[in-house]
């Protein structure tokens, strides 16, 4: 015969409190006082209690077919730089992780409100403090201008998600899309097309930003056919420069991470893709001219929340020790800009 299995009631009768209690410091719930959490948490280690799965699936089962009523507020932060001033709802990938994040937040009881840094005196420790003081647990990073940005901020008391890989100290768990996979998966069907000669025509910055996820596709989908890589440090303001580095490399496409750019070429008088066929592993909607990857920046701040949520459930506060990178697959888009080629190179 089986052991008898130890329940939050069982803990409860030991450590004299409500089940309710119990339950909600399992869950390191802040309205348990901490030394009344830490004292249930000793007990239910020494007694050998754990969670029956079958009942927390069951919870989670009725808690999804329940409308959840208010519970709270999670801040997006932004933080302004000196050198930077940061228009992130300018920014469609920046705004659609917003814009995801409210959308499922309401579906767990919350509300997404905006707190920004830079902008005002307001200092860290300052504004940790206003957060704690509307028991506001949890934070959205909203991604940095620059990559390798380090921030001091009041961290510990708080749940935290933020989003790629600008942030380079401290390490907080992220959300993000499979920029590398996106590239191979774009450079595959180039190369299904009958293209060779690929160019990788980037804002170098913006590959960094990407911890170079995507330089890494494009160099090993143009190594495994043999062919050497052609790069060009993009810059939509020097259209003029980018055209005379097109004219001297004479690529037979472009793969890219600016969905605008079939806009930005007409100014210059270069035809897509009659002129240049493109392929772009960034679009921002499935309903992109160009062809190439959407990498659903709505579902990045959907899933983001979801993350976070989870996070304030079980307590999960502070820099982790060990960083968890969660990463959302994107989805083809034929498009237009990348006709089949009738003889391969």
């Amino acid at each position: 015969m089986s052991e008898k299995r130890i329940t939050q009631q069982d803990i409860a009768r030991k450590a004299g409190v409500h089940r309710a209690t119990v339950s909600m410091a399992l869950k390191h719930h802040p309205r348990i006082p901490a030394a009344t959490r830490e004292r249930i948490l000793q007990l239910a280690e020494e007694l050998g209690y754990r969670p029956d799965p079958m009942l927390s699936a069951l919870a989670t089962y009725r808690s999804g077919q329940q409308k959840h009523t208010y519970q709270g507020t999670l801040a997006w932060l932004v933080v302004h730089r000196e050198d930077i001033d940061l228009k992130w709802r300018e920014i469609d990938t920046y705004r659609l992780y917003y814009e995801g994040a409210q959308h499922r937040a309401d579906k767990y009881g919350y509300k997404v409100e905006v707190f920004e840094l830079g902008h005002n005196k307001l200092s860290p420790k300052r504004l940790a403090s206003m957060l704690k003081a509307r028991n506001i647990n949890g934070i959205l990073l909203c991604p940095q201008p620059n990559p390798w940005v380090s921030m001091d901020f009041p961290w510990s008391d708080f749940s935290l998600i933020t989003f790629g890989y600008t942030l380079l100290k401290p390490k907080l768990h992220t959300v993000t899309s499979t920029q590398y996979r996106a590239m191979v998966q774009t450079m595959t069907e180039m190369h299904k097309a009958g293209y060779r000669r690929i160019a990788f025509v980037f804002d170098f910055a913006q590959d960094a930003k990407a911890d170079h996820n995507f330089l890494a596709g494009y160099l090993v989908a143009q190594q495994q056919i043999g062919q050497p890589p052609m790069l060009i440090d993009y810059q939509w303001r020097d259209l003029k420069g980018f055209k005379e580095r097109i004219e001297g490399m004479r690529p037979e496409a472009i793969v890219t991470g600016d969905f605008k750019i079939h806009q930005r070429t007409a100014e210059i008088g270069i035809r897509i893709p009659e002129d240049l066929p493109v392929a772009c592993v960034a679009l921002n909607s499935l309903d992109s001219e160009l062809t190439g990857i959407c990498e659903n920046s709505f579902h990045i701040g959907e899933i983001a929340v979801e993350r976070l949520a989870n996070m304030i459930a079980h307590g999960e506060r502070g820099v982790p020790e060990l960083v968890q990178r969660t990463h959302i697959e994107g989805q083809w888009v034929p498009g237009k800009t990348l006709p089949q080629l009738s003889q391969p190179s």
